[in-house]
């Protein structure tokens, strides 16, 4: 068995996109996905499955079954739970922060199944103004440090918009709270 991380992007934010995770649960299930659970209401769910035929397609197929269950045209990132262990054990909070022990909710981490489209996205937020942030770009993710909080950042603003909408951000408070699940 593998266990995997799916993490949506956009649903359940105001009255758009809204996606119950007992429905997420069952249409994970319906795809054979095992000891699935979801954290908070914003489309987090860890599961199990026998075999998988590689992260990306299994995200397709997900997609595929939420759009015929809901509707909801999702881009979903599935993740093993090595790859997100890895994702967050890469945060170089000293380099980032100047501390050992950061607020992991002004840490904000970046999915995407492209690197590319996340070096696109380096570049975009280069021109932004980074005197109260940090951005580091990894083999596998983006890493942003917000000072002030990610609400106050100029570039997490730049990541939530439409445009970047192949990327998923999490916190690292809610990265850890989904690892704790596995």
């Amino acid at each position: 068995m593998t266990s995997y991380i799916l993490l949506l992007r956009g649903i359940n934010v105001g009255k758009a996109n809204r996606l119950p995770m007992a429905t997420l649960k069952a249409v994970l299930e319906q795809l054979g996905a095992q000891q699935v659970r979801t954290l908070l209401n914003s489309g987090n769910a860890v599961f199990s499955l026998p075999a998988s035929p590689g992260c990306d397609l299994l995200g397709d197929q997900i997609a595929a079954a939420l759009l015929a269950e809901t509707g909801l045209n999702l881009h979903c990132i599935v993740k093993t739970a090595t790859d997100l262990q890895a994702a967050a054990a890469a945060v170089n909070a000293e380099v980032m922060t100047g501390s050992n022990e950061p607020d992991p909710s002004r840490f904000l981490l970046g999915f995407c199944r492209d690197p590319q489209i996340l070096a696109q996205f380096a570049s975009v937020a280069a021109a932004l103004p980074t005197a109260d942030s940090k951005l580091q770009i990894g083999k596998d993710a983006l890493y942003l440090y917000c000072t002030n909080g990610i609400n106050q950042c100029p570039i997490a603003n730049l990541l939530v918009s439409k445009k970047w909408r192949l990327i998923t951000g999490r916190n690292l408070a809610t990265v850890q709270k989904i690892l704790a699940r596995l």
